[in-house]
């Protein structure tokens, strides 16, 4: 037995599988990205960051919880591309919630400061690893999807397993838990 649709979920359901949809998506990622890498570029302006930036950055190695610590201004300013792209390029109610909900899901995600590198698409996609080098160097890696920008900006510093700050963390670990002679636990 098939259930009627609702016409509005009729037509939303239609232009999620429209070509024009992979268009808009595309458009989307492209636009937001570009503008986002601009803004928090400007951000780290030594004249801007301790005011609106540096509240973020007080979690040198990136936390999930560390992805939405910021200045009330920060967020405004990093929200615009989103709200500007719905005026420039008609989105759908439905559509532009669901690439909203999925821009919350890649900002904590890239704000878990896992640094696997070595993937093939690491020198396409902006991930966690680039996003904690630009927590732990400030000047590199601004973009939020792709590192197109930072190539083209010259602010893209490629990942190495190597700067990983898990390493030191073990490090202290290995060296606290070594005994000291003449000295028991």
């Amino acid at each position: 037995m098939v259930l009627p649709l609702d016409p509005g979920v009729r037509a939303f359901l239609q232009f999620c599988h429209s070509p024009l949809n992979l268009n808009l998506d595309v458009r989307f990622l492209v636009f937001t990205d570009y503008c986002i890498y601009w803004i928090h570029r400007w951000e780290h302006h030594p004249r801007v960051y301790k005011y609106v930036h540096k509240p973020h950055h007080k979690w040198i190695v990136p936390t999930p919880f560390a992805a939405y610590a910021f200045h009330p201004f920060d967020g405004y300013l990093q929200s615009l591309p989103y709200h500007i792209f719905a005026y420039l390029f008609p989105v759908q109610k439905h559509l532009h919630l669901a690439l909203f909900v999925g821009v919350n899901v890649w900002t904590v995600f890239i704000h878990d400061s896992d640094m696997i590198t070595g993937h093939w698409l690491e020198n396409v996609i902006n991930g966690p690893a680039h996003h904690t080098l630009h927590h732990l160097y400030f000047t590199v890696n601004y973009g939020q999807y792709f590192t197109w920008a930072d190539k083209a900006g010259g602010s893209y510093r490629k990942p190495d397993s190597s700067l990983d700050p898990m390493l030191e963390v073990k490090g202290l670990q290995a060296e606290k838990e070594t005994v000291v002679p003449g000295k028991s636990l």
